[in-house]
């Protein structure tokens, strides 16, 4: 009988406790619908104020006042792209940005940036850059970035490192992307100097580039994934470079991590692409269609390599056919033989793949695209 009431008890205990859970949820829900609503212009002249876009006010207000906001999801908010959340994967930091409506073709961000230390729950109204270098050189304005992703790397010595992908469009066709790295220590979140190179530290690294040239070389945007890439196995990090013309090349600059640190190794070729095609230039074109996948490097400046794949398989297969060929500018066209066979690959607004036998064409398929 004891054991029952007990049971009895525990039950009940458990359905107080769920009803509790869910009628909090329940009111943060509904408070961040009215905030949504309170957001919107509620005149065209409020509109033309705020740039047309809906004031984040409340929003600010709400983070820098309530400990409850650093666990609520907010999926009405992100739903709906009022604001972007990253947030780490021990859920001890995370950040919210959004796009205020100013700066014109220079997007300027808004950030607001919550972290747990110990059982204190902080949050700030700033940009990284500004919470994080204090002392540094900094405009008038904060000028904030977007920041979608937060990566975890706990270290040899118990602590965490927490990286962001952060991003700043300069202008309509320029912006540039960075790996900023930071720690939570002595209740303060701060600057992590953890990348080495030839015996220097920062806390940052990253590359200022244009952006409709990659977009349209790495299947209308596909390439967007590449820029930082971290290869778990060999626990190397992959960090994308330019060439002088500030164009990505899908070379890499490759920092190994120690522990502690991310130190420089070597600039190379992306671990996702087969050890067969590391030696090249540049990425000239890469892009899917139906029932393959090409790409198309830069050898030498003049010579250009194809390289197919069945469009079931990855770049890290071994590719089914590889062939060296060139460019012919006159006709934005690439052209590869082998024996009585021609491979025509033309780039327009979507790039074409053509191939020829004996002079008639047995197979052509345009470049097929998903949203990235």
């Amino acid at each position: 009988m004891k054991a029952y009431s007990l049971l009895y008890l525990s039950l009940c205990s458990l359905v107080t406790l769920y009803a509790c859970q869910s009628s909090h949820t329940t009111q943060m829900e509904k408070k961040e619908l009215k905030m949504l609503e309170d957001s919107q212009p509620k005149s065209e002249e409020e509109a033309f104020e705020n740039f047309y876009t809906p004031s984040h006010e409340g929003l600010i207000n709400w983070v820098l006042t309530d400990t409850a906001t650093f666990s609520h999801p907010f999926t009405q908010s992100i739903e709906k792209e009022y604001v972007t959340i990253a947030t780490s994967a021990d859920k001890c930091l995370r950040i919210y940005s959004w796009n205020t409506g100013e700066g014109g073709t220079m997007i300027c961000w808004g950030n607001l940036i919550q972290y747990r230390s110990g059982t204190e729950i902080k949050a700030v109204h700033q940009s990284l850059d500004m919470l994080l270098h204090p002392d540094g050189e900094h405009d008038e304005i904060d000028f904030g970035s977007y920041i979608d992703t937060i990566y975890t790397y706990p270290c040899t010595d118990g602590s965490k490192l927490y990286m962001v992908d952060d991003y700043f469009r300069i202008s309509s066709n320029y912006s540039a992307n960075s790996l900023v790295a930071m720690r939570i220590k002595d209740g303060n979140l701060v600057s992590a100097p953890c990348f080495v190179r030839h015996g220097k530290r920062s806390d940052t690294i990253g590359f200022e580039h244009s952006i409709a040239d990659w977009y349209f070389l790495a299947n209308l945007g596909e390439g967007w994934d590449w820029l930082f890439q971290y290869d778990k196995k060999a626990q190397n990090l992959y960090v994308a470079t330019t060439d002088s013309m500030n164009c990505i090349s899908d070379r890499y600059d490759i920092y190994h991590f120690n522990g502690t640190d991310f130190v420089y190794q070597k600039t190379g070729a992306p671990f996702w692409l087969h050890p067969q095609l590391h030696h090249y230039q540049r990425l000239e074109l890469f892009f899917r269609t139906k029932d393959y996948i090409i790409r198309i490097d830069n050898l030498d400046g003049e010579t250009m390599r194809y390289a197919s794949w069945k469009s079931t398989q990855q770049m890290s297969d071994t590719p089914e056919l590889v062939l060296n060929g060139n460019y012919v500018e006159k006709d934005n066209t690439f052209l590869f033989s082998k024996g009585s066979y021609r491979y025509v690959v033309t780039m327009g607004d979507k790039a074409t793949l053509k191939v020829q036998h004996n002079g008639k064409t047995i197979l052509q398929q345009t470049q097929e695209t998903k949203e990235f």
